[in-house]
């Protein structure tokens, strides 16, 4: 199994170029799963899925795309499945699902509620034109009136049960830097002469035309072909909330929506 997080440019990767749309993303990872196999051949034949969460929405079905339909003959692994936990996948069905989820969660009040109606359908028309950049402010100023920005925000955006204690992440990573900073962890993870670097702006910026792009097209490619989609979301985080990934699931089409859209609801407890 592979996690995928991050495009090159975060954490120890380096790049002289930075991809700029899911294409990019996809024919990266698997030009290196190529030279992996080719490097580690008793690797060859074993069963492969590739899993991430967040902004892996459109990562992970770019790349199960790619892997399927462009570099099936060339990838000697066999793939399985793929997974994608609480990730931005469709932002046109799932934007305005921040409003329904911040206001079932009593995060906001029913006037705020109304009015992020009127913002949330701009924000869907501007997705629509594909006038991503414009679709991009409006669409987070909706997000911004939940959370309380520009100030810190009210909440933490991965846990709503919680406050938001080091804003923006909302949580204290030194440890995590701390540790990538050591010399003797850069020597085992063969990047001495490298810096880790946790968030990059410059990756952000070269991905704001693909922000607003959604993958649901490839997802129903893949489910079509055959291969197992795990989607599935924690109840309490917002910024990739379960009621957004409920909507674009819900609407997807592909051979097997009309069965899906039957299933109801049903407790579920780990070990049973």
């Amino acid at each position: 199994m592979i996690y995928v997080d991050q495009p090159v440019g975060t954490g120890f990767s380096h790049a002289g170029i930075l991809e700029t749309n899911e294409d990019q993303i996809a024919e990266n990872m698997s030009l290196f799963l190529m030279r992996f196999l080719e490097k580690y051949p008793q690797l060859q034949g074993k069963d492969f899925y590739i899993t991430g969460e967040s902004y892996a929405g459109h990562y992970i079905p770019a790349m199960s795309w790619n892997f399927i339909f462009k570099h099936k003959a060339d990838l000697k692994f066999n793939f399985k499945g793929m997974a994608i936990g609480n990730g931005l996948v469709d932002p046109y069905n799932q934007y305005p699902e921040y409003n329904t989820f911040a206001y079932e969660n009593k995060l906001i009040s029913t006037a705020t509620h109304l009015a992020l109606d009127g913002v949330f359908k701009d924000c869907q028309d501007l997705i629509a034109s594909n006038q991503w950049v414009k679709a991009m402010d409006e669409c987070n100023l909706g997000v911004d009136m939940i959370l309380g920005l520009p100030t810190k925000p009210r909440f933490n955006v991965y846990d709503i049960r919680e406050k938001c204690a080091v804003p923006p992440l909302c949580y204290d990573f030194t440890p995590v830097d701390s540790m990538m900073a050591r010399s003797d962890i850069k020597t085992i993870l063969g990047v001495p002469k490298r810096n880790w670097q946790e968030c990059s702006k410059l990756v952000h910026t070269a991905l704001l035309q693909d922000w607003m792009l959604s993958l649901a097209p490839k997802v129903t490619d893949i489910l079509n072909s055959g291969l197992d989609v795990l989607v599935y979301s924690g109840d309490k985080d917002f910024i990739c909330n379960w009621r957004g990934g409920e909507k674009w699931t819900n609407v997807l089409q592909w051979n097997g929506a009309a069965d899906y859209n039957k299933q109801g609801y049903k407790d579920w407890m780990m070990g049973t």
